[in-house]
């Protein structure tokens, strides 16, 4: 039998819809020829170098013949060379550091140093018996001993490149006081490149999120300068995300805050003879954990109870998944109501380290716990005393918002609020605050010494660069 007369299919758009897609596209294309136009008129110009004045005036002749012919008149006139090519003519001045040498390319950050764990061998009680004098922390250098000019300065970092890298390693910090070399990013940049010939390396932070830069082809970075973190006091920590850690870092001040501000730094081997044995023994035996993240989830905590089990595997698993394409070394996520008072959050932790390393050059015990600077009942307590209970940390944005942070032992029970209390006692009788004025720098060994910042009011420009 012959087949069965098809069926006219319904059509899937009304009939008025494909006149309208019609004029859409008419209208696309017109607006893309323009916009390709527009780019041949801007390399145009950028080819032939007009002025912004000149321009705007041949803009404004009715006649392009007659206003392309002034323009050559005027360029005749007046000699103004012309380029083949899109590079300006007002070419880049050198760096007023020194007249004679060209602008610097910029610089090539290596990945940031994998944390050297070591073995666990360390014994504590044989610590804490030690009475040898510790060296002098910090140990300052002024200008004083390296001339007048910063020609004479330069020289002095490279004469004396070995000797200040061998205080840096015995003495965990040093105090550049009143060079004139580094007042600027790319003054600052000379002196640890071509004077201590210092390897730098990306931010440890980079797996996480971007910290802002003050100069990115000198590989500057930004040290807590925001006025929305200005009641924030920085615990005391060494710079260590996951399972990066950088061996030095260079913090200079541009800029001194108009009040308060100051850099602060903590010497990690004081810090290991004050400590109570019996808490530095146990952290040490248990290891410790940091939460370095936590997503609210308290809208679960009204809902009804199966659908709650039902949410919390589904909400893990993307969580899980979303960190992991995120960050470089190994998270858990882990629900909580202990950090927040009772409130319930998503918090993300990183695996169990030790609170005490080896330092990888010269073998000795380091304390290299940042509970000081992590623990949120600790950062509750500092508000309290530094900023009338008000960090600010409602006005920030981004990262900051989630990067709250916890610490626990290695199994993930609670230190003790007695301990934590224990903790920030020695650690606050130990720090040191360093008043800094511009071109100020402290070089720190970052597992030998902590760093930390104080509240400050006005603006503060500070910043740092890491090393290998």
């Amino acid at each position: 039998p012959a087949p069965a007369p098809r069926r006219p299919s319904r059509p899937l758009l009304p009939a008025s819809i494909p006149v309208v897609m019609r004029v859409v596209s008419v209208i696309s294309g017109c607006a893309f020829l323009a916009s390709v136009a527009l780019v041949c008129v801007h390399n145009a110009g950028q080819r032939n170098q007009i002025p912004a004045r000149l321009g705007r005036g041949l803009a404004r002749s009715a006649n392009t013949k007659t206003a392309l012919s002034q323009f050559r008149g005027l360029r005749n006139a007046a000699k103004i060379p012309t380029t083949t090519d899109s590079r300006p003519l007002c070419r880049r001045t050198h760096s007023t550091l020194s007249p004679a040498m060209p602008e610097p390319k910029p610089v090539e950050l290596a990945p940031c140093p994998f944390t050297v764990w070591g073995e666990k061998d360390i014994d504590i009680d044989a610590i804490q018996r030690d009475t040898t004098p510790l060296p002098e922390f910090p140990l300052e250098i002024s200008s004083e001993a390296a001339g007048p000019d910063i020609d004479s300065e330069r020289a002095f970092f490279q004469q004396n490149k070995e000797d200040i890298l061998d205080k840096l390693t015995k003495h965990g910090a040093v105090v550049l006081r009143d060079f004139k070399i580094t007042k600027t990013p790319q003054g600052f940049r000379d002196m640890w490149e071509n004077g201590l010939q210092l390897s730098p390396c990306q931010d440890p932070l980079q797996s996480v999120a971007a910290r802002t830069t003050v100069s990115q082809k000198d590989g500057v970075f930004e040290a807590v300068n925001k006025p929305s973190l200005n009641k924030y006091f920085v615990g005391m920590h060494n710079e260590m995300v996951g399972t990066r850690t950088p061996r030095k870092a260079a913090f200079v001040c541009f800029k001194p805050a108009e009040k308060g501000g100051e850099f602060l730094i903590l010497n990690g081997q004081q810090m290991l003879r004050d400590l109570k044995p019996e808490f530095l023994k146990k952290l040490y035996n248990d290891d410790m954990r940091y939460a370095v993240a936590q997503f609210p989830m308290g809208f679960l905590q009204d809902k009804p109870e199966f659908l709650t089990n039902l949410l919390k595997p589904v909400i893990k698993s993307v969580l899980d998944v979303a960190i992991k394409g995120k960050v470089d070394f190994y998270t858990e996520s882990v629900w909580d109501t202990y950090t927040n008072n009772g409130d319930l959050v998503l918090q993300v932790r990183a695996a169990p380290n030790p609170p005490v390393l080896r330092h990888p050059e010269t073998g000795e015990p380091v304390w290299f716990a940042n509970i000081h600077s992590h623990s949120a009942k600790l950062r509750d307590m500092r508000a309290k005393i530094y900023s009338d209970g008000d960090e600010g940390r409602d006005k920030t944005t981004g990262s900051s918002k989630i990067n709250l942070t916890d610490v626990f032992f290695g199994d993930g029970t609670p230190i003790s609020e007695e301990d934590l209390k224990h903790v920030a006692e020695v650690t606050m009788k130990n720090v040191q605050f360093i008043k800094l004025n511009q071109g100020d720098v402290v070089l720190i060994d970052n597992y030998k010494a902590q760093h930390g910042r104080n509240v400050f009011e006005g603006t503060r420009k500070n910043a740092v660069t890491w090393f290998e």
